[in-house]
């Protein structure tokens, strides 16, 4: 005998409460977010929900007994790829706007706030580059400026700074000179760091970072509180850098740890016996020969 052929007539037996409940669904999402059996042969989406999107429809509507629910509850972030770029984009326009705006800070700051300081500032850059010139490292470097301006009548003496392990950054020190300079009977502290710029470099730099970097001075000559808002626009534009490239904030490129280097607890040296004026002027004329100073 011939099997029995559905009758589709009204005298039909019920369909299954989970398959009305699956159709009604299906007639309530829209045609853009139909699977492209639904929508038709000839018919292909650009954005697919996937099979999470698709079990969860099914899964809630058995919970909820076939309940409306609102639209918004039907979405998921497989129909929304496209938002991920408008905030890149948002987050590109944010970094450019802080960065010019460092750099900009960065301009204001670099000139020397008195005709003292320039002068100081001339003779520092004069000493470096002699001493660079015959190879002398950073260590002697210091302590050869430094005989050069006390040769010259300054005040000067290298000054190590140490600061503690924080919760934020770890413990460290940083050797720089500075330059006791009269005013009154009073003496105004001038910092001096001969490798300033350096200190600032990041792996791979954005290009308005490198910006940034070309305006610091390579070699610094200031009282603290210009060097201060000169270390807070650098380290805000390096952050931004590193987060453009999707890097990590190292704790020595953090805003107090740099501040540290410069503002924190520090030794002053004091000049050896031997190096009176004379002595220094010896020293600068051995080493601008070609010779080298004993430690």
């Amino acid at each position: 005998m011939r099997a029995a052929q559905i009758d589709p007539s009204p005298g039909a037996p019920a369909k299954s409460r989970l398959k009305r409940l699956f159709e009604r669904q299906l007639l309530r999402v829209s045609p853009a977010e139909r699977l492209p059996s639904v929508a038709g042969a000839g018919e292909k989406d650009e954005l697919e929900p996937s099979s999470v999107c698709l079990d969860g429809m099914v899964r809630s509507f058995l919970e909820d007994g076939g309940g409306e629910r609102p639209a918004a509850a039907r979405c998921c972030n497989c129909f929304h790829s496209g938002e991920a770029s408008d905030d890149d984009d948002g987050f590109a326009t944010a970094e450019a706007a802080a960065t010019s705006d460092a750099a900009e800070t960065i301009k204001g700051l670099v000139p020397c706030a008195s005709l003292r300081e320039r002068n100081l500032l001339a003779d520092v850059s004069t000493l470096v580059e002699r001493h660079r010139a015959a190879g002398t490292r950073k260590r002697d470097l210091l302590r050869l400026v430094t005989a050069s301006l006390r040769a010259a009548g300054h005040d000067a003496a290298v000054c190590l700074s140490r600061w503690d392990k924080s919760s934020s950054h770890p413990k460290g020190e940083h050797s720089y000179l500075d330059v006791l300079l009269p005013v009154g009977s009073e003496r105004e502290r001038i910092l001096v760091d001969v490798e300033f710029r350096s200190e600032f470099e990041v792996a791979r730099p954005t290009k308005a970072y490198r910006t940034v970097l070309q305006r610091l001075p390579s070699v610094f000559v200031g009282r603290e509180d210009r060097l201060r808002l000169l270390v807070a626009a650098a380290a805000d534009a390096a952050r931004a850098s590193l987060k453009k490239r999707d890097l990590h904030l190292p704790p020595w490129r953090k805003p107090e740890y740099m501040r540290a280097k410069w503002l924190s607890h520090y030794e002053r040296e004091a000049p050896p016996p031997s190096s009176d004026s004379s002595a220094a002027e010896l020293a600068v004329d051995r080493e601008g020969a070609g010779g080298g100073l004993d430690d």
